[in-house]
């Protein structure tokens, strides 16, 4: 009896080659990266650069990294508490000249609007009229409850560009207070990370 062996000869099956997990989208949560050819950490947060309704160019990526700044988001002109909360602002601006922080606020109105505003309450600190939700849509605090408006929210970074707190309000009284704002401004100056 003749057993013929017939031997192939195969290449192992391939192995998968392993993939990467997906690189998540940017968000303002994602603020920490690597320094550039300048020195500098760029952030992850979704930067812009947009005319003031004065018409001063304010460029986030030139303040992140270089001062604290107090990112703030209002849905209206109109609403009583985001103008409770701009005049409060307004009344602190010492202190956060006096931390060397940048408040800019971002506002889901017409650029007329906003400026009756900034002029009925002698505001001081750089406003964004965002009518078209721009803005607010790439820092993902638009139409969270499905009603085609901006949510209110405050993002706080260190000297460094690092973002050290955030709230997006879920109710329209979540707010935090300018106190705590410029408690956490002072404790990361003081911790040396600012």
């Amino acid at each position: 009896m003749l057993l013929i062996v017939a031997v192939a000869a195969c290449s192992p099956e391939p192995t998968p080659e392993p993939t990467a997990p997906p690189v998540p989208t940017p968000t303002a949560e994602a603020t920490i990266g690597t320094p550039d050819d300048t020195g500098k950490i760029p952030p992850l947060a979704p930067i812009f650069s947009v005319a003031s309704i004065d018409g001063e160019n304010v460029r986030l990526e030139d303040l992140l990294g270089e001062v604290p700044v107090y990112l703030v988001f209002i849905p209206s002109t109109t609403s009583e508490l985001d103008r409770t909360q701009l005049k409060s602002l307004q009344q602190n601006i010492d202190q956060f000249d006096d931390f060397n922080a940048e408040v800019v606020v971002v506002v889901a109105d017409l650029p007329t609007r906003v400026i009756d505003m900034r002029d009925e309450l002698s505001l001081e600190f750089a406003l964004i009229a965002d009518p078209l939700h721009v803005v607010a849509n790439d820092w993902q605090v638009f139409d969270l409850d499905n009603n085609g408006e901006s949510s209110p929210a405050s993002f706080v970074f260190d000297a460094h560009g690092n973002l050290i707190a955030r709230l997006v309000a879920a109710e329209p009284g979540d707010r935090p207070s300018v106190s705590e704002v410029l408690s956490v401004i002072e404790e990361s100056l003081r911790a040396g990370t600012a």
